[in-house]
């Protein structure tokens, strides 16, 4: 008998959890961001009974054409997550939110409408939310103001006209969930109501909430069940990075195309909301990525090649938020309506010259690969100068052997060679520069001199476009205690780095303090009003000529 009553609990414990699937254990990767934007990732294990998949907003329909089209692309990779999902016993929410209507009296919304009040339900909970602290002191990554929408006008009119014609809201034609997700009534619960799925959450002891669906710039990340109502609220929440997309029109600031503008919103959910897993994770291979079905009229592409005065790592680290070299040519060529839209990389490396980029493999790994480029800025020559063997002789040969390659693996490219910048106030660059005009003329190509307007900018106080930049071990000892909070750890030496004056009225004195003439945000800015001038002088004479 009791052979017997133990077979019959086997029994009804195997039914039981092949009714409701094994708890399996969920290993992810999730990535993160510091707030100079480098990654880190950390590994985690999560129980997927408490696990839930919050798919938001991915309508039947959109009013914007692009975004439409986007959608329908990675649903059935999302398709695939939610199977997957499921079957390891993860809850997935159906949030399609303003189309509750088309799922009354369906097991999956009773689910949600019957879950158990929670004892605790979260003020505020009920509503969008804008902003979380975290956020308060960041620079909003893309201006959204006009909706985002980057359909094509003709485009978008033929495609109001369609909406009405299906009887469709042109402005909000949703009016369920895609057809492209599968939802399990068996199993999923359907809820656009943040008080709804947090009794879900609670009733299930659910901690882990992963959202994907769109967008994250609006619904993803403000909807009441949305990415920061879950973390401000106490939930280990994350965003599916790539099933995701925004509502971004690159005719907005900051001028990037559109996928490069989801990019810089998920950077900042990373930074300031949550962290971010992908597909892969789930289904193996490799993450999702959108065709170019979508991408809009081609860009102009501009590549930045140099040493540390074009990487710009210093100012990168301490004032990651503010436009850099790479964003100040790109906005300024965006404020002049007649020129193109125009993506640009900057592909500088502190420390290298021209010899190194070639024998090093950056070159193959980082320039070649690169979308074919239409223009190539190349500005080499102050560590050529100390590091390369018979300078003289050698810089030449070298730069015309990268001008071969260039125009091997960037054929359309026009490449500019330019001058360096004054490294000192009264440096005398003569020689480098000569030789740079040199290889430009013999290769039939414009020599770009930023030497002049740099120096006349100097010219307005000596140290004005530099930052500082000292060994810790050079500051007075009475005086450390001021320049703590300026100390970074480079190498294995602590300097005190600052971009501006703010500290010469103490360490103006210091040996040595402005000895590091490196360009700040200042002297970037500069290097970037003179390449957008240039650039647009050009285009604007290949239109005429045209």
């Amino acid at each position: 008998m009791r052979a017997l009553i133990s077979s019959l609990f086997l029994i009804i414990h195997l039914c039981v959890c092949n009714a409701l699937g094994a708890d399996e254990t969920l290993k992810f990767t999730l990535q993160s961001r510091t707030p100079s934007g480098s990654k880190r990732t950390v590994q985690e294990s999560w129980p997927a009974s408490k696990t839930a998949l919050i798919v938001c907003d991915m309508w039947d329909s959109h009013s914007s054409k692009n975004a439409a089209t986007r959608e329908r692309e990675f649903a059935p990779r999302l398709n695939d997550v939610l199977k997957t999902a499921r079957n390891a016993g993860v809850l997935i929410i159906h949030a399609p939110s303003e189309c509750m209507q088309a799922y009354e009296g369906s097991p999956a919304r009773e689910r949600a409408k019957t879950a158990t009040t929670a004892a605790r339900i979260p003020a505020g909970i009920s509503r969008w939310c804008k902003q979380i602290p975290s956020e308060e002191a960041a620079v909003y990554p893309l201006e959204q103001e006009d909706g985002g929408s980057d359909d094509d006008p003709v485009e978008h009119e033929e495609w109001v006209h369609k909406l009405e014609a299906q009887g469709r809201n042109p402005r909000a034609p949703w009016k369920r969930q895609i057809d492209l997700l599968e939802i399990d009534q068996a199993n999923d619960a359907i809820s656009d109501s943040g008080v709804e799925i947090w009794n879900l959450l609670e009733a299930r002891g659910i901690q882990n909430v992963v959202l994907a669906g769109v967008h994250t710039n609006m619904c993803v990340a403000g909807r009441p069940f949305g990415l920061r109502q879950m973390a401000k609220n106490g939930r280990h929440v994350v965003l599916m990075r790539d099933l995701t997309d925004t509502m971004y029109n690159p005719k907005s600031w900051p001028f990037v195309n559109h996928f490069r503008g989801t990019e810089l919103y998920i950077e900042h959910v990373e930074k300031r909301i949550c962290p971010t897993i992908s597909s892969d994770q789930w289904l193996g291979g490799k993450p999702f990525a959108f065709s170019n079905a979508t991408e809009g009229k081609p860009r102009l592409q501009v590549l930045l090649l140099g040493d540390s005065t074009t990487e710009a790592s210093i100012p990168k680290m301490l004032a990651p938020e503010e436009p850099q070299i790479e964003d100040a040519v790109r906005m300024l060529l965006a404020a002049e309506q007649d020129l193109p839209a125009t993506d640009v990389y900057n592909l500088g490396l502190s420390g290298e010259y021209i010899r190194s980029l070639l024998d090093s493999g950056r070159y193959a790994k980082d320039v070649a690969t690169k979308p074919s480029a239409d223009y190539i800025f190349v500005r080499y020559g102050i560590n050529d100068r100390s590091k390369r063997e018979q300078f003289a002789e050698n810089f030449p040969n070298d730069f015309h052997e990268l001008i071969a390659r260039l125009r091997r693996d960037h054929p359309r490219a026009l490449i500019i060679p330019m001058s360096v910048i004054p490294y000192q106030f009264d440096s005398d660059n003569s020689a480098v520069n000569s030789l740079v005009k040199k290889v430009a003329d013999a290769e039939g190509l414009p020599f770009f001199d930023i030497h002049p307007r740099y120096s006349e900018e100097l010219r307005k106080g000596p140290n004005m476009l530099n930052y500082r930049r000292i060994a810790l071990s050079k500051i007075p000892e009475n005086l450390r205690s001021l320049v703590r909070p300026y100390v970074k750890t480079m190498g294995n030496e602590p300097y005190v780095v600052v971009l501006d004056n703010r500290l010469d009225a103490h360490l103006g004195h210091v040996p040595g303090w402005y000895s590091d003439r490196h360009p700040n945000l200042a002297g970037y800015q500069v290097i970037a009003s003179e390449t957008a001038r240039f650039l647009a002088l050009h285009l604007r004479g290949k239109a005429s000529a045209n």
